[in-house]
């Protein structure tokens, strides 16, 4: 489905990059022009580039992307998570329910994922409602949850050292991951594509040669792309700020799932989705492993019964329809899978020897008991 033109939604998806990016010069000549043609997409050069990029961001040249950035191992399949069991809420996760809170890590820059609203304040998306529903179910109030912010490096962090509960913020499950972090049943299911302006030339990941491709710095896909013949890679702070740079004609395409750049695309009329092809991956929460934190095995079964009820009941159905299906079109199927006990025991195994080559922080290490004061900025 093709975005919104109307100048209403244009200036409504100023203000949310306005809010995400503290820029809106570009964004406002899109609106301007936005009853104009498609405009003619110019080829980025290395050597235009000024010194207007984004701040914070990098411009790598072709030659040192195999020392700039990491290419993802390729990994065994996942073990699954835990089978959810009869236990009560209480029995579950009192130390949550003593709190009076659930404290969730989410983006506030994603659009249609985890944002800031730029009309009302608050948090809103896909990730956003999906917290407030796994609060409802521990303490039948959607509202008792604090947000934390927490950018994608800090996830792990933010677990381990016990400054979150959860984290809700497009968090690709694997094999490699789950030595260090719990993972729920699958939220959403993703793919690879490039992000790229109409009449632009890109069809696919072929089309990239002698093109500047965006991605977020320490994200997998800035990881990811080096396996792509390209002419250079812009990196930057945030997903919005691949956004500026495109709309400055500083980068032909960005690269990310389709989940995140849907939210790009939504902010600009000119934009549309390409590529494609790669095998699907999924979000799920994560959770701080139950071999580091005491508490964490009832956690993971509580979030995973919230995943089942929603997904039986509608809830995730109405999530989808009203934050992704306009630009990510009919909802992907989601897999459910346990571990067994044996491999229960063989993920177990990993993640002690994890633990001991990368000693724990000193944070909390049991769950739900840090005060709040402990999680102000």
């Amino acid at each position: 489905m093709s975005a919104p033109t109307s100048r209403t939604g244009c200036l409504r998806r100023v203000a949310t990059a306005v809010i995400a990016t503290g820029t809106s010069l570009a964004l406002l000549v899109g609106c301007a022009a936005n009853e104009g043609p498609t405009p003619t997409w110019p080829s980025v050069s290395l050597d235009d580039m000024g010194s207007d990029l984004p701040v914070g961001a990098e411009l790598v040249d072709p030659a040192d992307l195999d020392t700039q950035t990491e290419v993802e191992s390729i990994s065994e399949e996942p073990f699954g998570t835990l089978r959810p069991d009869d236990s009560s809420v209480k029995e579950r996760v009192p130390a949550i329910l003593k709190r009076g809170r659930l404290v969730v890590g989410v983006g506030q820059y994603l659009n249609r994922l985890g944002f800031r609203d730029p009309l009302t304040g608050e948090l809103g998306g896909f990730e956003v409602d999906l917290a407030r529903e796994i609060a409802r179910d521990i303490f039948g109030d959607p509202n008792k949850v604090e947000f934390r912010y927490v950018e994608s490096r800090r996830r792990e962090a933010a677990l381990h050292n016990g400054d979150v509960d959860v984290v809700l913020r497009t968090w690709t499950m694997s094999r490699d991951r789950q030595s260090q972090t719990e993972f729920s049943l699958p939220y959403l299911s993703i793919n690879s594509q490039l992000l790229v302006m109409r009449d632009s030339g890109i069809t696919n990941f072929d089309s990239l040669r002698d093109r500047t491709v965006c991605a977020a710095r320490d994200s997998a896909p800035a990881r990811k792309i080096s396996r792509y013949e390209l002419g250079g890679l812009l990196l930057t702070r945030t997903w919005t700020d691949c956004l500026m740079a495109m709309q400055r004609n500083q980068a032909d395409a960005i690269y990310s799932d389709d989940a995140i750049l849907s939210g790009l695309q939504a902010q600009d009329p000119y934009m549309e989705l390409v590529g494609g092809g790669e095998m699907p991956n999924y979000y799920a929460v994560g959770m701080a492993t139950p071999e580091s934190t005491k508490g964490s095995r009832g956690l993971v079964e509580q979030v995973n019964s919230t995943i089942l009820r929603v997904r039986s009941d509608g809830t995730w159905d109405d999530l989808y329809e009203e934050w992704m299906q306009e630009y990510l079109g009919p909802a992907r199927a989601l897999p459910v899978y346990y571990r067994s006990e044996s491999e229960d025991r063989q993920l177990s195994q990993e993640r002690k020897r994890w633990e001991k080559e990368h000693p724990a922080s000193s944070g909390s290490k049991i769950l739900g008991t840090l005060p709040k004061e402990a999680f102000d900025d």
